[in-house]
């Protein structure tokens, strides 16, 4: 059997590096000219710590990042609402910058196994075999087909439809600086709800701190003349002390912003011998922080159902009947969590802090249910 993977983001290198285990030939087609990720920091909980664990690349991942202990959410002034213990597993949490995790997931795979540069076009079917047609004129055969090509997929809209994604009405900004504010807690992930906006910030390896902000806005809203570090400056800086502190030591080329956008889960995946993996399968947004762990799992799970099943439509059909549960229900609870923290009438606010605070333990144990999932 050959597998043909297009897009080398960490959903195709993880499927790359978990083929090459489970000793299955593949080969992994990307746009890009080059292996690389952009972006900023990703955390990666015990379940997708389990699958660098199964990849055997899990002590390299903690070398080159930063263990999360605690989880806590607290208002926008810095009133703890809920404390989420993530060091009670049996695999660590970690903060890790998303380049870091690309680079170590890539250098474990042969380097013969990539087709770099190469935009993915359509499919044909000869037989039983997947013929994969690039832009350039480029055709590559296999018996199996993954599309890891993310939010967007050509795989996706080529076999499903070509129907957008949906926006959420919310918007992020992701930044990476070197200062660690005075009252950073080592080890936490502190998160702040307000009205309608929310910011975040963790530790990453190499003494990073990465931080996240959201807030509602109408979709693809250009960036405020001032700029995005000073229209950030003004939407915090009645925030908790830490928060202005580090959007001011950052510098405006390290602030990203992005849309938000997820998918109904209200269809499968998989076409015969085609699947899809991660954004491209199933995009959530990043409230519950699942999405790469996600991708991760998917990787681990869809190996093993090739590795124990020679023939790819039913093994897709059993990796898309251990996933589509799961995904569906990670993509609700996302959805239900971004609601909210949209929440912008100061009275509801109010409730919803009262509430979270009641029902600390509840929310804790959702979270960690999560956790405990293992490929």
């Amino acid at each position: 059997m050959e597998v043909i993977v297009i897009g080398g983001g960490i959903g195709g290198a993880a499927t790359a590096l978990s083929l090459s285990r489970a000793g299955i030939d593949f080969a992994v087609c990307e746009r890009t000219k080059t292996l690389r990720e952009v972006g900023a920091g990703i955390a990666l909980w015990a379940n997708a710590t389990h699958v660098l664990q199964n990849l055997g690349v899990l002590e390299t991942a903690i070398r080159v990042g930063y263990p999360a202990t605690n989880y806590q959410f607290n208002s926008q002034q810095g009133k703890e609402l809920v404390n989420v213990d993530l060091d009670c597993f049996e695999l660590p949490a970690i903060g890790i910058h998303r380049a870091e995790l690309h680079q170590l997931l890539w250098r474990n795979v042969p380097s013969g196994k990539f087709i770099l540069g190469e935009t993915f076009d359509r499919f044909e079917r000869k037989n039983n075999k997947i013929n994969a047609c690039f832009a350039s004129g480029l055709q590559v055969a296999g018996d199996a087909f993954i599309g890891a090509d993310g939010l967007r997929s050509r795989v996706r809209a080529c076999i499903l439809g070509d129907k957008p994604p949906t926006y959420r009405n919310f918007k992020t900004w992701r930044g990476l600086t070197e200062c660690v504010p005075t009252k950073y807690r080592s080890g936490y992930i502190q998160e702040f709800l307000g009205c309608g906006k929310a910011f975040g910030f963790m530790m990453l390896g190499k003494g990073k701190m990465y931080w996240y902000a959201a807030a509602t806005a109408p979709e693809a809203q250009p960036d405020a003349a001032i700029g995005r570090k000073k229209e950030l400056e003004t939407m915090y800086q009645d925030w908790f002390p830490a928060i202005p502190e580090l959007i001011a030591a950052t510098d405006e080329a390290d602030i990203l912003t992005a849309d938000l956008y997820d998918r109904p889960p209200i269809q499968l995946w998989s076409r015969e011998n085609i699947t899809l993996l991660g954004d491209a399968a199933h995009p959530m947004l990043p409230t519950m922080g699942q999405g790469a762990c996600t991708a991760l799992e998917d990787a681990l799970v869809v190996a093993k159902c090739l590795q124990a099943q020679p023939n790819p439509s039913l093994a897709f059909q059993q990796y898309e009947s251990l996933r589509f549960p799961r995904t569906k229900a990670i993509v609700g609870a996302s959805l239900r969590s971004s609601k909210i923290g949209r929440l912008s009438d100061p009275l509801a606010v109010e409730l919803r802090n009262i509430f979270m605070k009641v029902m600390g333990s509840a929310i804790s144990n959702s979270f960690k249910s999560l956790h405990t999932y293992r490929a």
